[in-house]
């Protein structure tokens, strides 16, 4: 027996709620929101932010960090410049622009009396902005303590040990470029640390800037060889082991039960982190599941204690999106449980939207994350580009930048203003899922990671329109025609069962590399998932060992997924590649489906698609990734009557132009003259 599935099934799940998702019926059309008036405030969505925001405004960083930091660039006369960016002018501009959220540093981690000087001034620039009729969105760092302030405020933090310490007692650092060595990070596991956090920062946030949208900032855990061996942290690590297993459970887990002497990870030059492939100890894969559990269950309690002030205030973070690595693994980040209590995230890596090479660089995977949990992603947006990309996927304009808003900024601002019927109140229509199972891509660095991002790459751009799920959303499973598991090698029972439910019931599987073939805690099965599909297929379905019917649907096996030769690159500067065999890839979706898709098309692969449904609309979304070529000859079919289409882009000058299609037999087909950057099309039932 698995005892692996009696008391926790997902891993990663551990004390919490698999996130419900509602769909609520606005306007005459559905609209997925997944914290609906919840039992639990932390999991609430303020009604403003359900209709979009235009977030621009001052620097996070208060004149206290800028002193004491001297980047280089820093200048005595740039404070003139600083203290406009709090001026009613500045304000008053960026309210006329169109601006609904202004941005304004908050706390940067100094400590409250240090930094209180910049609180007032952050709470006088609220107040304006509110007057203005505008929301205020504060930064307040998550992740440091400046120890040189903080002590002389709080000795209890230097003598009780409130910040993170490595396993040999050194205090463990937030640096950047070397040269921040005076940036603690606090131990999230100390309850004298987070209660002074909440007490002290978070409700003076709330109650005297009366900030509508709290950013955490660096919400991310130092890298795997430093451990935090601070003793509350050791304790909490021991204590969530006992409360997450009996004793029997422990004995299967660990071969032992007695948990006293239990430690995080130690690291040496004959260990090294970094040349991890694979986590196979089991202390260390619950080392992965703790850190994630506790960024997860801080933010929830940050997040609860701030709406017990005020409901309706916006939650973000910046864990960074799904930039191509083990976020678990390197930051503790477990996107689809942390996302439960966060409204919008961040993420500031540097995959704008570029053609490199013969592939489609961008951040779509931050904004299919993004439509899975219900978050809006803020990003930085500077070239059409950007933002089309940006308008297509995330529905939204988001973050405009520190200037009043001008030039492409502003056009592509008025345009989402100008439809934003089109991006409000929609439900997303694709077909295909890519499943991010937890245990496979939390235990496994580098195979997996590498396995699902060429997926993902082929699918974008072989415009086979899909969904990024994790764990939390098989029981959403039937609204799609085609699963794809991408090397999710380890799968547990449970998830299993669902995948096989859903295949059985009709849908389409495609496998690849050594999907199935561990356990949630990455143990050897006797037998993979696969192998044990096909043993109980029916003979006659069995057309060949890699294709076979199950139950009413489909599965198809692909060995690999062959990565192009060349230098392997995952993180912030992913080198992201398409498969050698993409061909064999998209043959196999097809073939999984059974049937054509609703919504084919035929562009270069350079072209982005997405595909949303309205009440007796539908509407497409056509962006370009190539800067160096207007596109011509796109050709959509969609399978089903219309009435009307007609199109509208920023690059025509916003009027509407009507589109010719023929139908045949129930299948629409229209031709797409032309695409510079960004364009909708949309199908009138």
């Amino acid at each position: 027996m698995n005892l692996q599935s009696m008391k926790h099934p997902i891993p990663h799940a551990q004390h919490y709620a698999i996130l419900l998702v509602c769909f609520l019926l606005l306007g005459g059309s559905v609209e997925a929101w997944a914290q609906h008036e919840p039992d639990d405030l932390a999991k609430y969505t303020p009604g403003w932010i359900k209709e979009g925001f235009a977030d621009a405004g001052a620097t996070h960083e208060p004149w206290i960090f800028q002193v004491r930091r001297n980047n280089g660039r820093f200048n005595q006369w740039q404070k003139a410049d600083y203290d406009l960016l709090v001026s009613e002018a500045y304000i008053k501009a960026l309210a006329e622009a169109g601006v609904t959220v202004y941005h304004i540093y908050c706390y940067k981690g100094f400590g409250f009396e240090a930094e209180k000087d910049h609180m007032d001034k952050a709470a006088k620039a609220a107040a304006i902005a509110h007057r203005y009729g505008m929301k205020v969105d504060t930064y307040v760092q998550w992740n440091t303590m400046f120890y040189e302030t903080f002590f002389a405020e709080v000795p209890e933090a230097k003598t009780d040990l409130w910040y993170q310490i490595d396993v040999t007692g050194k205090p463990i650092l937030l640096t950047y470029g070397y040269q921040q060595s005076f940036r603690y990070r606090p131990c999230f596991n100390h309850d004298g640390y987070m209660n002074y956090f909440k007490e002290k920062i978070i409700r003076y946030a709330v109650e005297t800037v009366k900030t509508d949208f709290l950013h955490f900032d660096n919400f991310d855990y130092n890298f795997p060889p430093e451990a935090d061996f601070n003793p509350a942290t050791v304790s909490a690590f021991r204590k969530y082991l006992a409360e997450k297993y009996d004793s029997e459970q422990r004995l299967e887990r660990f071969g032992f039960d007695n948990l006293s002497y239990v430690l995080p990870p130690v690291w040496n030059t004959s260990n090294p982190a970094d040349k991890m492939l694979t986590v196979n100890d089991p202390v260390m894969q619950e080392w992965i599941d703790f850190r994630c559990w506790t960024f997860t269950t801080r933010l929830a309690e940050c997040a609860r204690f701030a709406r017990e002030l005020n409901k309706e205030i916006a939650i973000e973070t910046n864990p960074h999106g799904l930039i191509g690595s083990s976020r678990a693994w390197e930051a503790g980040i477990n996107h689809p449980d942390l996302m439960q209590y966060t409204n919008a995230i961040w993420s500031e890596d540097p995959n704008n939207p570029r053609w490199e090479n013969g592939v489609a660089v961008g951040k779509f995977r931050h904004y299919k994350l993004g439509r899975t949990t219900n978050n809006i992603i803020l990003t930085y947006n500077d070239t059409p580009n950007d933002f089309a990309e940006n308008l297509a996927l995330n529905r939204n304009i988001g973050w405009l930048g520190v200037k009043v808003p001008d030039g492409t900024a502003k056009k592509y601002m008025d345009f989402w203003y100008a439809h934003k019927d089109l991006y409000l109140h929609v439900q997303g229509a694709e077909k295909v899922a890519v499943l991010r199972s937890y245990p496979s891509m939390a235990y496994n660095i580098q195979k997996a990671q590498l396995a699902v991002n060429m997926a993902e790459q082929l699918l974008q751009q072989r415009h086979i329109l899909f969904d990024i799920i994790f764990d939390e959303q098989l029981s959403q499973l039937a609204k799609y025609s085609v699963l794809v598991l991408a090397g999710q090698e380890s799968l547990t029972d449970e998830t299993i069962k669902a995948i096989e439910d859903f295949v059985a019931g009709g849908g389409g599987l495609v496998a690849t590399g050594n999907t199935g073939k561990f356990d949630g805690w990455r143990r050897l099965r006797e037998q993979s998932m696969l192998a044990g599909m096909y043993a109980s297929a029916a003979s006659d379905t069995k057309i060949i060992p890699h294709a076979f019917k199950y139950g009413e649907g489909r599965v198809i096996y692909i060995p690999e997924l062959i990565r192009p030769e060349g230098e392997i690159r995952l993180g912030f500067a992913t080198k992201w590649v398409m498969p050698e065999n993409a061909s064999e890839l998209e043959a196999s979706v097809y073939w999984a489906a059974g049937e054509r898709f609703p919504l084919q098309v035929t562009a270069p692969e350079w072209v982005g698609v997405s595909h949303d449904k309205q009440r007796k609309r539908e509407i497409i979304h056509l962006w370009s990734y190539n800067k160096n070529r207007k596109t011509a000859g796109i050709t959509i079919a969609y399978t089903g009557k219309i009435n009307k289409v007609w199109s509208v882009s920023p690059d025509e000058g916003e009027e509407r132009s009507i589109i010719p299609f023929t139908e045949d037999q129930g299948l629409t087909v229209l031709k797409i003259p032309g695409l510079n950057v960004y364009k909708i099309i949309v199908l009138e039932k």
